[in-house]
């Protein structure tokens, strides 16, 4: 919606490719409520994950019997589909939004009369400047200043002034230099749109909401932005893995999870006691589910769900961990790995590599295999939107209502703050609503 705001000239196209973007993110705000409503409210977090074992839980399971493993493990493409989707559509609204506060909505008389009487693009001296505004105290400053130049007129080649406003890099165009023209030669008397370049004029008479530069600057934020996205996103979900056979040479531990604990990697443990700094944040600590085997030694196994919520809902199963061995030429980070409990289902998560390698180096046995024995895929996050806070619903109709009123072809200061408001106001409706409790974790080094 926004981008063809931003990018497409003023027209119908446009206007009823903004509008129905605006129809469908009203029908997805209000389908998020909707959620909420049928369910009989918010729920939380833990009765979210409870409802989502419940559902691919396999009943009929008998507890004195160890069940084999399943001759495949179940791809975890949507999980990371599902998570990447939200990370993307987070930081495409907050650039594009901001975007919008910038836009001028409509182009401006002169540029729709000169488009409109056959114009031509040419390189013409600028004969007087005025009204420079500069940008910061530098003369070398960005500025916005009226220039004049000359247009040929085809009654007896009378030279007719024409002014415009345009912006400059560097300082100012001084009197003698050029600028890029646009105009009508069969009507000078329509007057002239400039800019430093062909491009920049040409999206000027179109109508284009943002100047070429503002279009530039938008489309490189967002690609960062979603590149930063992206890379967040698939280390919480983890890259996308299809179904796979398991191997011989796999490991496999009987595991039992015993709720959670927060994982440090030994070496930025070590470092951090160097340093006297323990007690510090890393991005080598995180939440994770522990999985006890039967030889007493626990497993941290990272999933893409809240660990404290996940851990009261899932400790006390028992089942399978098990993972392809990883490369340990690769050095740290997490191995994917897959938990298969013994009543039907498989928790996809990732284990720290350091652990998946020692385990891996251990002399294992065999472990059977049931070729009939047929899994569900445990997805803790597929009921989010029954756990909108209702702080956050408020707070994304109120953006949905302010890129509505950003839409409106008006110009003024107030599309600043109106797109401002758009960005905050989820984000403050998020915070101000407070989440189920979670209970306090103790760091655990492996």
């Amino acid at each position: 919606m926004t981008g063809g705001w931003l990018f497409l000239g003023a027209g119908a196209v446009r206007a009823s490719l903004v509008w129905a973007g605006l129809a469908v993110l009203v029908g997805c705000v209000l389908a998020a409520a909707g959620q909420v409503v049928r369910s009989g409210g918010r729920m939380s977090r833990v009765e979210s994950y409870e409802l989502a074992l419940a559902s691919v839980r396999e009943p009929g399971s008998e507890p004195s019997d160890v069940p084999a493993l399943p001759v495949a493990v179940l791809g975890t493409c949507w999980v990371w589909i599902r998570v990447t989707s939200v990370a993307v559509a987070v930081v495409t609204a907050a650039v594009f939004t901001a975007g919008l506060g910038f836009a001028q909505p409509e182009r401006s008389a002169t540029a729709a009369a000169v488009a409109d009487a056959g114009y031509v693009i040419e390189e013409l001296a600028i004969v007087a400047v005025a009204n420079t505004d500069f940008a910061g105290r530098s003369s070398r400053s960005s500025t916005m200043a009226d220039y004049t130049v000359e247009l040929k007129s085809a009654d007896r080649g009378r030279a007719v002034p024409a002014t415009f406003r345009a912006y400059n890099a560097k300082g100012v165009r001084e009197v003698g230099r050029t600028y890029v023209v646009a105009h009508a030669p069969a009507r000078p008397d329509l007057g002239a749109i400039g800019d430093t370049s062909a491009r920049a004029v040409e999206a000027r008479l179109t109508g284009h909401a943002l100047s070429y530069r503002g279009t530039v600057f938008a489309a490189v934020a967002w690609t960062i932005a979603v590149g930063l996205a992206l890379a967040v996103a698939t280390e919480v979900a983890s890259r996308p893995r299809g179904a796979r056979r398991v191997g011989c040479d796999w490991v496999a531990l009987r595991v039992t999870v015993t709720g959670q604990a927060e994982h440090v990697e030994p070496e930025k443990a070590e470092a951090e006691s160097a340093v006297g700094n323990g007690s510090g944040k890393s991005s080598n600590r995180y939440a994770c589910l522990a999985l006890r085997t039967d030889t007493g030694e626990d497993v941290p196994l990272a999933v893409s769900a809240k660990a404290g919520a996940a851990a009261d809902v899932l400790t006390g199963n028992e089942g399978w961990l098990l993972w392809d061995p990883p490369d340990d030429s690769r050095g740290g980070g997490k191995a994917a790995a897959e938990f298969v409990a013994d009543d039907g289902w498989q928790l996809p998560g990732r284990v720290p590599r350091s652990v998946a390698s020692r385990f891996a180096a251990r002399p294992r046995g065999p472990f059977p295999v049931d070729a009939d024995r047929r899994i569900r895929l445990l997805e803790l996050g597929g009921l989010w939107p029954r756990t909108v806070p209702p702080g956050l619903l408020a707070g994304l109709l109120i953006a949905t209502a302010a890129t509505g009123a950003l839409l409106i072809p008006l110009d003024g200061g107030w599309r600043i703050w109106t797109a401002l408001t758009a960005v905050l106001a989820p984000l403050l409706g998020c915070l101000l609503t407070e989440d189920a409790g979670t209970p306090s974790v103790a760091a655990v080094d492996h």
